[in-house]
């Protein structure tokens, strides 16, 4: 590589590296196509002006008849804020006529997507405002800010595009913050993290964004106002990149401009663009008082190019991701047949179309794991909360919008749990067990498992019992404020193991008001002399448990999992012993329900269970459930060496079962190895010898990462490359194997 040490300071050089180098710096040959000053606002010589008192532009005027014939409607009848919308994205007049000319179809399992090539303004584009790989995370993230959208819905006024509804324009900003935030671009030194996220910035800084993006006009609804806006469905890491990367050369933010008509004229509320903004937003696309002002040419732009372009690799960059070229969405039609029952089949096929780049079975950059069980864990409480099956109270602290104490109560006035416990259960419960008990006023028709069932289908999940516990048990993590603690994994996979089980959620009292779930509410010392009595009344059936056995089993489970003095120990109840911290130990590696449902069949196991639920939510503050026989705390192995000593009969498992569980507690295991070399990333100096920043004032301890000192010593680098090779492999044949006996039961 050339060496740059005498080479002159350039905006963003120290952040983005391709502008640092002689030998990736993208040539001024790269935009010589391109339009590189803002396109103005000129109205069309000839035209009447419209009602907001000016006449379209050639563009807008042709835009709208374009909208028109694809949304099946009259030209008068086309609402003129997203036609202001698109004079404002226009970034290239004649070629944008060209796209406008020749529109693209894209057929989707769910319709017809109807769009047009258009290169529009970065900074005008906003994310899809609920974007499905950051869906989990928004509701902590925003702490309150702002609602999360969870779902767009079909236009109110019959257009064939969607809507959604918001709070306000400082709800907008946070959202799109919020996402920033949890895709690690919101700065240069978040995206630093991942190489993957650093490479595809440098690659946009130095190609631009090269595959076109789909991008929706969607109408914003809040209470004051309305407005169009231009979402990019699909692409949100792209745009985000770009943006990061005009922030960097800007050395301000860009992104801003989408949104800066909503916080003039004295006023803050969504509305429309109008003529004056239009006028404006030219002066805001050349950034003025920023580092790249002079990276926007005057009138000559020939000469702009040989003695800025030619010259600062800054300028070239800031053209590429100045503008984009991307597939706007303007109608979009549903396949009747497909979508019939449908309540909101527009944004449906568009969902379609999003999940079609990211879920499994349909893309090959698949979403996480993680990010799709987010996505149908928030599909199923959005429909459960439309039929008035949980409160607004429920749904939003199952979103981890709200936050609610251990020591609440166990109902509020509005029928929704009180406390932190109650609510994560009955969460738990209402994506995992057959039976309809969210609401004593349940038609004997509504099944509640079918609504989950049917997200789970929609994104191309194995339709299981198994995997709706998954699925509640990644959202769980939402509501117990546990992402990103280290615990996460632990609590994640225990409370799968333990709600995948037939025990649970294979419901044999049907009538409501005898499901188990519908007895979580009781109080504590009531729910406990139930189960008594039931255990009791079934001492020659035990194995035949009622459902107060089974709500403390759960309540208690559950308590055991995520007590804060557990975790902090490694004591929590966990899958498969993983409790012990690592330590060697002969306990048996059976899931939490084994243990629970031999607990719930001793008087003891259910005082432990008691006791558990109320150390954990009685007090002030959490404390560590003890025995009361022996005041030893209620520890993961403590509790198994009791309830799963030798010649205790083990409950029977399918040999699927068992197979499971060991793939589970390998990729259990993987997830702590990759968690512990992320940290031995980042680790220094300091941090080994145990040391506080402020106990030596010596910066060499702090100032350089050991794994970039010292790296890997080969033969142990040798020893583990081929056999994560071989990891690899095993996984990926698994893989094929799954997806044929997944296509095979379908």
């Amino acid at each position: 590589m050339s060496s740059n040490t005498n080479s002159p300071a350039r905006p963003g050089a120290g952040l983005l590296r391709v502008l640092a180098d002689d030998d990736l710096r993208p040539p001024a040959s790269r935009i010589a196509d391109r339009e590189l000053r803002p396109v103005p606002f000129t109205p069309e010589s000839g035209r009447e002006d419209e009602a907001d008192g000016a006449p379209l532009t050639k563009f807008g005027g042709r835009f709208r008849e374009v909208f028109a014939e694809a949304q099946g409607i009259a030209q008068e009848e086309v609402d003129l804020g997203i036609v202001r919308l698109l004079e404002a994205l226009n970034a290239d007049t004649e070629r944008n006529l060209a796209g406008l000319a020749a529109p693209l179809t894209k057929r989707t399992e769910h319709g017809i997507i109807r769009q047009v090539r258009l290169v529009v303004n970065t900074p005008m584009l906003l994310p899809w405002l609920s974007n499905g790989r950051a869906l989990r995370k928004m509701g902590r993230e925003l702490d309150g800010s702002a609602k999360v959208i969870t779902r767009a819905v079909d236009h109110p006024g019959g257009l064939k595009l969607p809507a959604m509804h918001t709070e306000g324009p400082d709800s907008v900003l946070a959202l799109v913050a919020a996402q920033r935030s949890i895709l690690k671009l919101d700065s240069m030194a978040s995206a630093e993290k991942s190489p993957v996220k650093r490479g595809r910035i440098d690659s946009i800084a130095q190609f631009g964004v090269l595959s076109p993006p789909d991008v929706v006009a969607t109408q914003l609804i809040s209470a004051d106002g309305s407005a169009w806006v231009a979402e990019v469905a699909e692409g949100a890491q792209r745009l985000f990149s770009s943006l990061l990367g005009l922030d960097t050369i800007a050395a301000r933010s860009v992104s801003r401009v989408a949104t800066e008509a909503w916080f003039t004229e004295g006023a803050r509320r969504i509305r429309d663009l109008g003529p004056a903004d239009l006028v404006r937003l030219e002066t805001s696309l050349r950034f003025p008082g920023s580092a790249a002002a002079g990276f926007i040419p005057g009138p000559n732009i020939g000469r702009w190019v040989e003695q800025v372009a030619e010259s600062d690799p800054a300028a070239v960059a800031f053209q590429l991701m100045r503008t984009m070229e991307v597939n706007f969405v303007i109608g979009i039609e549903p396949d009747q047949a497909v979508m019939r029952g449908e309540t909101q089949p527009v944004s449906a096929t568009l969902q379609e179309l999003v999940r079609s780049y990211h879920v499994f079975g349909k893309s090959k950059d698949p979403w996480e794991k993680e990010e799709v069980d987010g996505l149908v864990a928030i599909g199923a409480i959005d429909d459960l909360r439309e039929a008035d099956l949980i409160t607004e109270g429920e749904r939003s602290h199952w979103l981890g919008e709200t936050s609610l104490p251990w020591n609440g109560e166990y109902e509020i006035e509005d029928g929704a749990p009180g406390n932190r416990l109650l609510s994560v259960t009955r969460l738990m419960a209402a994506l995992t067990v057959d039976g309809d008990f969210l609401s004593a006023g349940a038609t004997s028709g509504t099944v509640i498992k079918d609504i989950v069932n049917r997200h789970l289908a929609e994104n191309a999940v194995w339709v299981h019992p198994d995997q709706r516990a998954r699925v509640a048990s990644a959202q769980a993590i939402s509501p117990l404020e546990l992402a990103a603690s280290g615990a996460e994994t632990t609590v994640q996979s225990a409370l799968h193991a333990t709600f995948r089980s037939a025990w649970f959620w294979n419901q044999r009292h049907t009538a409501v008001g005898e499901c188990w779930p519908t007895l979580l509410s009781l109080p504590l010392n009531e729910l406990e002399a139930r189960a008594q009595a039931e255990r009791e009344a079934r001492a020659s059936a035990p194995d035949d448990n009622g459902p107060a056995q089974l709500a403390l089993a759960a309540l208690g489970g559950v308590a055991l999992m995520v007590n804060p003095g557990l975790l902090a120990t490694d004591d929590s109840l966990s899958r498969t012993g993983r409790g012990a911290g690592g330590r060697r130990s002969s306990v048996k590696a059976s899931d939490p329900n084994v243990i629970l449902s031999r607990m719930v069949q001793s008087e003891r196991g259910i005082r432990q269970l008691h006791d558990a639920v109320a150390a954990l939510t009685a007090g002030s503050e959490p404390t560590l459930p003890l025995d009361r026989e022996t005041r030893e705390p209620l520890t993961d192995l403590w509790l198994r060496g009791l309830w799963l000593e030798p010649g205790a009969p083990e409950a029977p498992s399918s040999p699927k079962d068992v197979f499971l569980s060991r793939i589970a507690k390998l990729v259990f295991d993987l997830k702590l190895s990759y968690a512990e070399s992320e940290t031995l990333k980042e680790v220094t100096m300091g941090d080994l010898l145990g040391l506080e920043r402020d106990d030596d004032g010596d910066p060499a301890l702090w100032s350089d990462f050991e794994y970039e000192v010292m790296g890997i010593p080969e033969d142990y680098a040798d020893q583990a490359l081929p056999l994560l090779q071989q990891l690899s492999e095993f996984f990926t044949t698994g893989k094929a194997f799954s997806r044929a006996a997944s296509r095979a039961q379908r």
